[in-house]
């Protein structure tokens, strides 16, 4: 057998006999449940944040669409990579499709929203260290209240 095919044939081997990895190359599994959906339709929006300035602005590591099926109420889950880091997770579901957490005239969202953590909105927007979470190489669940 020469060479080349021995370290092959290790190399597949050896990743066989390893652990399934949770750590892709694009970061680590975060697997996200939304729950208390009390409308059919439209989409959830969620955007991962690493940074305090630039919390529920415009600037996300990632963000995700999810379709909310005519037919679903309640929970939907979906699934994000992340390096690790620390993070804050923002959920809302857009149901005119303007890509906004629309609100009314004082300002009060009139789409459902909500944050890891759960983090309350209090007076205002939840706060970045209220919903702040630690990603490290193992997967980790995160679930999330739309209110």
């Amino acid at each position: 057998m020469n060479r080349e095919l021995k370290l092959a044939l290790s190399v597949v081997a050896a990743l066989a006999l390893a652990p399934v990895g949770i750590q892709a190359a694009d970061g680590t599994l975060v697997r996200v449940s939304v729950s208390n959906i009390a409308k059919p339709g439209g989409v959830l929006l969620a955007g991962a944040y690493d940074q305090e300035s630039t919390w529920l602005g415009g600037t996300t590591v990632t963000s995700i669409e999810v379709p909310v099926p005519a037919t679903v109420t309640g929970t939907l889950s979906f699934e994000m990579h992340l390096p690790p880091g620390r993070y804050a997770l923002s959920v809302f579901q857009d149901m005119n499709g303007n890509r906004k957490l629309d609100a009314n005239f004082i300002g009060i969202p009139t789409e459902q929203s909500g944050s890891s953590n759960n983090a309350p909105a209090r007076f205002g927007p939840p706060k970045f260290r209220d919903a702040e979470f630690v990603v490290g190489n193992q997967a980790i669940d995160l679930a999330i209240r739309l209110n």
